[in-house]
């Protein structure tokens, strides 16, 4: 099941002959997800023009051909405008933050706790006042959960914010019943704008066997990243609105304050792509996946120790989970003895098989659009050489308990923060932060959701969290001090 050109990678030093040579034959099970079929540009190198070919328009104003790709975007995925973006959702929430924070002076966001970094650093620049939901987390599987819709509720009646930042799905699919929750919220605060990051979320409006999409329920605004699961490029994104609580022309002058005046033609053309093929396409090309996600999880569930944790079950542990997008698919790995980590390195470096996300006790399976049913096949006989293998050579492994902090304490806003000068903050032991007020954002991957954000106080469980992910081989570790032996706090 080894590719014959692995081992040959070996003596390549450029980008571009290792993907030559690797990417024919892996197996994905992973962003980006792009369909074989899809028209694209035959010569990237040929086709890679600029903004001086001035009768194409101008991707960044937006006119000419760009423009009508926007129009046409929009009529597809169900809002009143939309914008392509070649930075990820990474730039669409800077584009949106600082629009809105112009559109509503000393602006309030409340968010859900599993953030992007991106909106932390946008608040950041664009002096928003962020508050969060608390946070709900399933300690076992190490995923961050929707909130309920009450919880929701009372959160916005008690913090008055003028934006309610969501993000649905989770990286693991998972929604809150979004629908219901709009409606409540459009009779209680009907002046509240709704945001939905919806960045692993941007084929959900093409067929009603998976959640809906924020468009379809109600939302004023979201952002997608096209490229995870909607058939664009590595780092093509939209964003979708609604005009009547967005402004406009607010919106596309942070749009062309911030997007590079010279974009990729090739990751704008993708976008496009995209959209006809999940307009035209959408609904019978989402079938296939899910029928090819349903015979993996049929073939994980017969590989030794593994279990393919069902929506049901989730919903039964935690009221808030409402549905999961059934292309995506979680297991529990902990009957193996062996960690997800582990699991994942062996796929990818003997049998090039890669995964979307591993853990302590479980892997993410993500069914792109280029899945075949062989895939399958030789994924699931993969893992079993790998469980067996292990079972026989090794007794179980003792696992950490990353056991993710949930009782997170808020003491100054970011903005605060962010003023404070540089005599006004120190940096100290991590072992002695307790009670002290972070100066800086601090993220373990995986899950890569900021633990720590800044104005929040280090309690015990953050600082133990920390040393044991310090010394975990399989975390990494996104702080000013990237060892943590030191933080950041407010003197």
């Amino acid at each position: 099941m080894k590719s014959p050109g692995r081992n040959r990678v070996r003596k390549y030093h450029h980008i571009a002959h290792v993907l030559n040579d690797v990417t024919p034959h892996i197996i994905r099970w992973c962003t980006p997800s792009i369909d074989p079929g899809s028209k694209k540009v035959l010569a990237p190198y040929l086709s890679d023009i600029s903004v001086s070919y001035q009768s194409l328009g101008i991707p960044s104003i937006p006119s000419g051909i760009f423009a009508k790709a926007h129009a046409k975007a929009a009529k597809a995925y169900g809002s009143d405008r939309t914008l392509f973006s070649v930075n990820g959702s990474t730039g669409s929430n800077f584009v949106v933050l600082r629009a809105l924070s112009r559109q509503i002076p000393f602006i309030k966001v409340l968010a859900m706790r599993n953030i992007h970094k991106s909106v932390l650093f946008a608040s950041e620049d664009y002096s928003i006042n962020l508050m969060f939901l608390p946070p709900k987390i399933d300690q076992e599987l190490q995923l961050f959960l929707p909130n309920t819709v009450g919880e929701i509720v009372d959160c916005v009646k008690k913090a008055s914010p003028d934006v309610l930042l969501l993000t649905n799905p989770s990286y693991e699919g998972l929604t809150l019943n979004l629908k219901k929750l709009i409606k409540i919220l459009r009779k209680k605060f009907p002046n509240l704008i709704i945001f939905v990051e919806e960045a692993w979320g941007s084929h959900l409006h093409f067929s009603d066997k998976l959640p809906i999409s924020a468009m379809s329920a109600g939302a004023d605004i979201c952002i997608q990243s096209t490229h995870k699961q909607g058939g664009a490029l590595q780092q093509a994104a939209m964003i979708h609105w609604k005009n009547a609580r967005i402004n406009s022309d607010v919106l596309i002058d942070s749009y062309k304050s911030i997007t590079t005046s010279s974009p990729s033609f090739l990751l704008l053309a993708s976008l496009d792509s995209a959209r006809h093929l999940m307009e035209k396409y959408g609904k019978s090309k989402i079938n296939k996946l899910l029928y090819i996600a349903a015979q993996l999880e049929k073939g994980l569930n017969t590989v030794p120790g593994f279990n393919v944790v069902a929506l049901a079950e989730l919903k039964n542990k935690h009221i808030s989970v409402f549905d999961q997008d059934k292309t995506k698919i979680i297991v529990n790995i902990s009957g193996t003895g062996m960690t997800g980590y582990q699991i994942a390195k062996i796929l990818e470096e003997e049998f090039m098989i890669i995964v979307e996300k591993s853990s302590e006790s479980s892997l993410l399976f993500l069914v792109p659009l280029q899945a075949q049913i062989k895939n399958v096949r030789e994924t699931i006989k993969a893992l079993k050489i790998i469980v067996k293998r292990y079972r026989k050579n090794h007794q179980n492994i003792s696992r950490l308990s990353l056991m993710i902090p949930q009782n997170i304490i808020k003491m100054r806003e970011i903005s605060e923060i962010v003023k404070l000068r540089l005599d006004q903050i120190e940096k100290i032991h991590l072992e002695k932060a307790v009670g002290r007020i972070a100066a800086e954002n601090i993220s373990i991957y995986p899950p890569g959701i900021p633990i720590t954000i800044k104005g929040e106080e280090f309690t015990q469980e953050t600082i133990d969290y920390y040393l044991r992910c310090r010394d975990h081989n399989n975390c990494t570790i996104l702080a000013q001090d990237q060892s943590l032996k030191t933080v950041a706090v407010v003197k």
